[in-house]
C-alpha cells in the first residue's frame, strides 16, 4: 500500500577534526538523519550552548557566527553493567539480582518450545498499492539521547520540549551557527542515530541545521575542552556531505491478511515497522519485530485456524521518521478504524515478551487475564494498564483503536538500538519464537471474542502508570 514522503534523503560521508588546540583528532561522528549537508569543509568554534529556556538563550545573542555549538552537557551515560545494557541474568559475579521493574522479575521463566494455536484458509493480499495525503506532524521532536543534560533526562512534558527545542532551532539558525553537535549518549565509542521529522515540506531542506551526533567520548572530550577559561579557544573542521531528493516520493506498507469466516470487515491488526537507521543492520529495530509478525502469520496460516474476524498483518514504513507509515494506513483505513478490534505491535528488541500493556484501558484488563491467561504457559507475566509509547500502535491510538505494545526483555537493546552494533548477530531465535507465539495466540483470541475490545480508558491519565520501552528519541519508545 503506497503512501508518500515529501522528499527523500540519503546518506553521504561526515567527518570533524579538532584543529585547536590539538591539530589533527580525528572525531568519531555520523551525520543525524534528514540533515543538510554543510557545502564543503567549515572551520568554528565550539560553543556551549546550555539553555532550557527562550531567556536563557538571550545570553547567546550575537556570539554564534559560524560557532560549532555543543548541545548542552554531556549526556548521563549509565555503565554497561547496568541491567538495562545486559542480558536479563548476566551479571558480574556477586552483584545482586535486581528486577528492571518493580512488579516483575529480572529472569523470567522459560517458555515451552512448542505452542501453536488451532485452522485456516490461505492469506490474502489486500489492496493494491494506492496514494494516501501526506500523515500529519509527529508530536514528539528529535530528542537528545541520553537527556544532554547533568544529571540525566529533562523531565519537563514533551509539548513544552517541543516548542522550545523549536524556539532554540530557529534562534541558532538566525544566530547563523555553522553546525550542531549531539552527544549520542552511548558507551564505549557507539554512535545513535535519529532524525525525525512532522509535515514541512523537507524537501526545502533549508531549516534544518546540518547536525552530528558525536560518540560519548569524544563528546566530553570537546565539552571539556570548551569549558577552559578564555583565551583559550577550541575549533573544529568538519564537513557534511547529505543529498536530499524534492518529492513526492513513494514509499510502501507491506499488509496481508487472513480473512475472518463470520466478521470479515471487523479487523485485528498485528504489525511491526519495517524500516530502520543505517549505522548498523536495523536487526533490534526493527528487523526482530518484522521476523515476529512474518512468524505469527505463518503460525496461524499453517495451523489452519478459522478465525471469526479478520486478522490484518501489516509491516509499516516511515516509522523512524515519525511513524508516518502506520498514520498512512490509519488515514487509508479509516472507514475500517470503528471496526478493528485491537492493534498489537512488537517493537522492543529480540528479548522475549513478559507484559501487554492495556494503555491506561481498565476495562481490557478482566478480559485479557480471562483471554489469555494461557499466556503464562509462554512466559508473559502480566496483563498491564500500563502504558508505552514512541511506536506504531500509537497512530491506531490517535484513530480511536486500542493500541498495544509489548514488554520485553530488555536484553541489549538499549545499548545497540539505532547504533553501529544493530548486527545480526543481535537476534535470538528463541524469543523471537517465544514473540511470535504470543502474537499468535493473542490475535486468534482478540478475533474470536464475541464483541469488539472496549475502547474507553475508565482511569484519568494522572492515575495511570506509564513506563518507556526504549530511550527517548526520534523514533524511539517514549513515556506517554
Amino acid at each position: 500500500e503506497a503512501w508518500e514522503l515529501p522528499a527523500g534523503w540519503e546518506r553521504g560521508h561526515a567527518y570533524a577534526r579538532i584543529v585547536e588546540p590539538d591539530n589533527g583528532k580525528v572525531l568519531t561522528v555520523a551525520a543525524m538523519g534528514w540533515t543538510p549537508g554543510t557545502n564543503g569543509k567549515v572551520v568554528g568554534d565550539v560553543v556551549i550552548v546550555n539553555a532550557r529556556t527562550p531567556e536563557d538563550l538571550k545570553k547567546y545573542e550575537g556570539k554564534l557566527k559560524n560557532a560549532i555549538v555543543l548541545r548542552g552537557a554531556p549526556a548521563t551515560v549509565r555503565p554497561i553493567t547496568d541491567l538495562s545494557f545486559t542480558v536479563p541474568g548476566d551479571r558480574p559475579a556477586g552483584a545482586p539480582e535486581r528486577p528492571m521493574n518493580p512488579d516483575r522479575p529480572a529472569n523470567p521463566p522459560k517458555p515451552p518450545s512448542n505452542a501453536t494455536p488451532e485452522k485456516t484458509q490461505p492469506d490474502k493480499p489486500v489492496a493494491e498499492a494506492r496514494s494516501v495525503p501526506q500523515p500529519p506532524a509527529r508530536t514528539n521532536p528529535d530528542a537528545q539521547p541520553g537527556g544532554n543534560r547533568p544529571g540525566g533526562f529533562d523531565t519537563r512534558p514533551n509539548s513544552d520540549l517541543l516548542r522550545f527545542r523549536r524556539e532554540m532551532a530557529e534562534f541558532l539558525r538566525k544566530e547563523g551557527v555553522a553546525a550542531l553537535l549531539t552527544d549520542s549518549g552511548k558507551p564505549h565509542g557507539l554512535l545513535n542515530m535519529t532524525g525525525s521529522w512532522g509535515g514541512r515540506d523537507r524537501g526545502a531542506a533549508a531549516d534544518p541545521l546540518p547536525t552530528l551526533f558525536v560518540t560519548h567520548d569524544h563528546y566530553a572530550l570537546l565539552y571539556r575542552l570548551a569549558s577552559r577559561p578564555e583565551p583559550a579557544r577550541t575549533r573544529v573542521e568538519l564537513e557534511i556531505v547529505n543529498k536530499l531528493m524534492p518529492g513526492p516520493l513513494p514509499v510502501y506498507n507491506t499488509v496481508g491478511e487472513i480473512p475472518g469466516t463470520e466478521k470479515p470487515d471487523e479487523f485485528v491488526v498485528l504489525g511491526a515497522h519495517i524500516d530502520s537507521w543505517d549505522l548498523g543492520q536495523g536487526t533490534t529495530d526493527n528487523g526482530t519485530g518484522t521476523c515476529v509478525v512474518l512468524e505469527a502469520a505463518r503460525i496461524l496460516m499453517k495451523s489452519g485456524v478459522q478465525p471469526k474476524r479478520t486478522i490484518r498483518f501489516a509491516l509499516f514504513s516511515g516509522e523512524e521518521q515519525g511513524l508516518h507509515g502506520s498514520r498512512a494506513y490509519c488515514t487509508l483505513h479509516k472507514d475500517e478504524m470503528p471496526r478493528t478490534s485491537a492493534a498489537l505491535i512488537h517493537d522492543t528488541g529480540t528479548g522475549k515478551v513478559t507484559a501487554i500493556t492495556l494503555q491506561g484501558r481498565e476495562a481490557l484488563k478482566p478480559i485479557m487475564e480471562r483471554e489469555l491467561g494461557s499466556l503464562k504457559e509462554l512466559g508473559v507475566q502480566e496483563i498491564s494498564t500500563r502504558s508505552m509509547g514512541g511506536s506504531d500502535h500509537m497512530s491506531f491510538e490517535s484513530a480511536g483503536v486500542p493500541g498495544f505494545m509489548f514488554r520485553q526483555d530488555p536484553v541489549e537493546y538499549r545499548l545497540t538500538h539505532h547504533s553501529q552494533s544493530d548486527t545480526l548477530d543481535k537476534a535470538r531465535e528463541p524469543d523471537l519464537i517465544q514473540g511470535a507465539q504470543v502474537m499468535a495466540v493473542m490475535a486468534l483470541r482478540i478475533a474470536n471474542l464475541p464483541e469488539l475490545l472496549p475502547r474507553e480508558k475508565k482511569a484519568p491519565a494522572s492515575a495511570t502508570a506509564t513506563e518507556s520501552a526504549k530511550p527517548a528519541g526520534a523514533g524511539e519508545k517514549k513515556p506517554e
